[in-house]
């Protein structure tokens, strides 16, 4: 999309920042257009819809292929197909089938002198010639696999460009073929004589555009990093435009590149793109496709390029995914490619840009040909049809938009465009729906009336898509559509919160100038999963986890929670004892979705946090929506447990110490026990295990050395909190 830069009064900048605001859906560029329905109408590279040259069916052959087309002087034309069929069609557009011949299917044609046109069919390389009435008789046989082109020469006669082996053979007026240049390449599949008599003739494998002189010496004018040149024609200014596709493994010559817009993304190409041959000959199957010809080529990846009358070659187009099956000259001497698999026909304006004519139902377009009264005929293959482009252009066509998903329940407002009516009109309809498809259950369409004030009347919902038509000048001239653009504001919805977990007692969520080591630090998976390890799993670090700090008597809490709207929340915590009524405030404006607190400023007891979610920060003050969640029951227990009838006494070669441990709101974590000093040895319960308020615990410990003894007993609760006492034995 175009990038615009607005500056803001101070006063409005606050207000840009609201999520719920009135913001703009624009389609400007050639990329979003294109994605739309469109008819009768042309898209420029550059973001430019007008209406496009008309494309009228003239004939269906009623085959699956079309492979060439010729017309003459007389208005008729003729085209060559599958099954070895040769179509006529009158200047009134009726057309019949005029010759079925043998030999495969018809790849090449050429008018004649005597209101006759010669044929060539391959694999079986035969020419022949078919009079007016359908008569046709065998003209030449070649020593080749395929005839690809048919040139008339001058004096009479023709050039034929073949391939196994890849040459241009002359063929005399008596049908006598003898090799006029060998290109030393497979196949010659494209060939096109310039203004001077020179031949220019595209390769295959090694994608060479070359120059035959009337002496039938050759030169390479360039070596596209293509494999197949698949088209080459001579423009009237002397420059020579080849299209080329495939890839080769050899390393291209090096190429200027312009840098011209991207072509928009295209739908993946049909399968069974492309025709192949066997390289040393062999019967060659019909396909669903234009004649591809190389075994490596893959469908796609074509460009065109123009070398200058000095000899400069330059890439002037190029996509990724189309095939060029033709090249031709309109009426204005402009250069059009005719391709597939998508039946697209383009103009190529300047060095720098194109346009998209045409979107024919058959998949490709693979021949085009001068026709009558500046028009360009052009033959399709899947199904095989001929078509008449031109001269005239469309008197109505339509963009119909992709539809535009405002995520929620959205309110329309303004729809503008730019554009130039050059003396026609645009009009522009919209519609609404909350179905991501809008072909049915939709609000009808409904004009956006500019004398209004431009405003869609479609009712409020999620779905939005709008409608232009153009129509032509009395004089045929086009208007022009370069933007259109609505304006929609959301409406504001409250804020979710998913989950409020309270995290571990005495550990803290990190701040910017936190330490953290192995040894003083708790991970914590993502919210609502299980911080209890798994013997089968390892921890969970992914998005969403967070990493805590050991610091005694911090409590903290973390929670989810998301807008629709987008909007920025802000939060407010509180805190209620069980036994309570209020809430008692915690932190207020909290911009984070986690908090940490001294829970020493509370007595020990079961509490509560209720978290609220506002959405203010974006909204006008009084239409901010909030939402609230409460956290599960959890203990503050800063109290460290009772240590009680300590005792300990001597009893043969033991040491007999007995103690109890009780806590009032946790249960014990741990007990140890010390002699003189020494190591802390953990003190193991009558119970076997601490997983209770209270336990007891009767020790039978070796007696060490001398007369006096020094017993230390350290308890631990679940939340860290310790207690020692410590009893003398005389």
């Amino acid at each position: 999309m175009k990038i615009r830069f607005w500056i803001l009064p101070a006063a409005l900048a606050a207000v840009s920042a609201f999520a719920v605001e009135t913001k703009t859906w624009t389609q400007s560029e050639s990329a979003e257009f294109e994605k739309g329905r469109l008819k009768g109408l042309a898209l420029s590279s550059e973001g430019r819809l007008s209406l496009a040259p008309t494309w009228n069916e003239v004939f269906d052959a009623g085959v699956p292929h079309l492979w060439c087309a010729i017309s003459n002087a007389k208005g008729e034309v003729f085209a060559g197909g599958a099954d070895g069929k040769v179509f006529a069609i009158d200047a009134q557009g009726k057309g019949r089938t005029l010759a079925t011949l043998e030999g495969g299917a018809v790849y090449a044609l050429a008018a004649g002198t005597k209101n006759d046109v010669y044929a060539a069919v391959s694999p079986e390389a035969k020419i022949y010639r078919v009079e007016s009435d359908g008569k046709a008789t065998l003209f030449s046989t070649l020593k080749a696999g395929y005839v690809w082109a048919l040139v008339p020469a001058k004096g009479g006669g023709f050039y034929a460009a073949t391939g196994n082996p890849g040459q241009i053979q002359k063929i005399g007026s008596d049908g006598k073929a003898t090799v006029f240049f060998d290109a030393g390449e497979t196949h010659v599949r494209s060939l096109a004589m310039d203004g001077k008599g020179n031949l220019i003739a595209g390769t295959e494998p090694s994608g060479l555009v070359l120059r035959v002189g009337p002496d039938g010496s050759g030169f390479v004018l360039y070596q596209t990093a293509k494999r197949e040149v698949t088209a080459v024609v001579a423009g009237p200014d002397g420059a020579i435009y080849a299209a080329a596709s495939g890839t080769r493994s050899a390393a291209a010559l090096p190429l200027p590149v312009v840098p011209a817009p991207a072509p928009a993304p295209a739908a993946a190409a049909t399968a069974g793109g492309g025709v192949q041959i066997q390289v040393g000959g062999g019967a060659r199957p019909q396909a669903a496709a234009p004649p591809s010809i190389g075994v490596a080529s893959a469908p796609g990846n074509s460009e065109i390029y123009r070398i200058a009358a000095d000899g400069e070659p330059r890439r002037i187009w190029s996509n990724s995914l189309l095939t060029v099956y033709a090249l031709a000259f309109d009426k204005a001497g402009k250069l059009l490619a005719g391709t597939g698999n998508m039946g697209r026909v383009y103009r190529i304006d300047t060095d720098f840009t194109f346009t998209r004519l045409v979107d024919s139902e058959p998949q490709q377009v693979t021949a085009m040909a001068a026709g009558p009264g500046g028009a360009v005929i052009a033959v399709t293959a899947n199904p095989a049809k001929v078509f008449r482009l031109g001269p005239t252009l469309e008197r109505t066509g339509s963009i119909e938009s992709e539809l535009f998903d405002a995520g929620g329940f959205t309110y329309w407002g303004r729809l503008r465009n730019e554009s130039e009516l050059n003396g026609g009109t645009i009009t522009v309809e919209a519609h609404s729906g909350n179905l991501d498809r809008a072909e049915k259950n939709w609000s009808p369409w409904a004009p956006v009336d500019a004398a209004s004030g431009s405003r869609v009347t479609a009712p409020p919902a999620r779905f939005l898509g709008w409608r232009a038509t153009l129509t032509a000048a009395a004089d045929g001239r086009s208007p022009v559509l370069k933007l259109v653009e609505a304006a929609y504001q959301a409406k504001n919805v409250a804020p979710v919160l998913e989950t409020v977990e309270v995290t571990p007692a005495n550990f803290k969520f990190p701040t910017s100038s936190s330490s953290l080591t192995a040894s003083s630090s708790l991970s914590l998976p993502p919210l609502g999963q299980s911080r209890r390890p798994s013997p089968s799993s390892a921890t969970d670090t992914g998005a969403g986890a967070a990493t805590l700090s050991f610091d005694k008597g911090t409590m903290g809490a973390r929670w989810r929670a998301h807008d629709a709207n987008g909007d920025t929340l802000e939060y407010k915590v509180e805190i209620r004892g069980i036994e309570e009524k209020e809430w008692k405030l915690l932190k207020d404006k909290v911009k984070d979705a986690r908090l940490n607190w001294d829970s020493t400023t509370f007595a020990d007891g079961r509490y509560r946090l209720r978290v609220t979610a506002s959405d203010c920060t974006d909204n006008y003050p009084g239409q901010e929506l909030t939402t609230q969640m409460e956290s599960e029951e959890f203990v503050i227990d800063n109290t460290p447990p009772q240590i009680e009838n300590l005792t300990a006494r001597v009893e043969g070669s033991k040491l007999r110490v007995q103690f109890k441990a009780t806590d009032a709101l946790t249960s014990l974590q741990f007990a140890e026990y010390s002699i003189n000093g020494g190591d802390w040895i953990s003190a193991k319960p009558t119970t076997q295990m601490t997983d209770s308020l209270s336990h007891e615990f009767n020790l039978d410990v070796e007696k060490p050395a001398g007369s006096e003894f020094t017993v230390a007993v350290k308890v631990a609760d679940e939340n860290d909190n310790l207690t020692v006492r410590k009893v003398t034995l005389h």
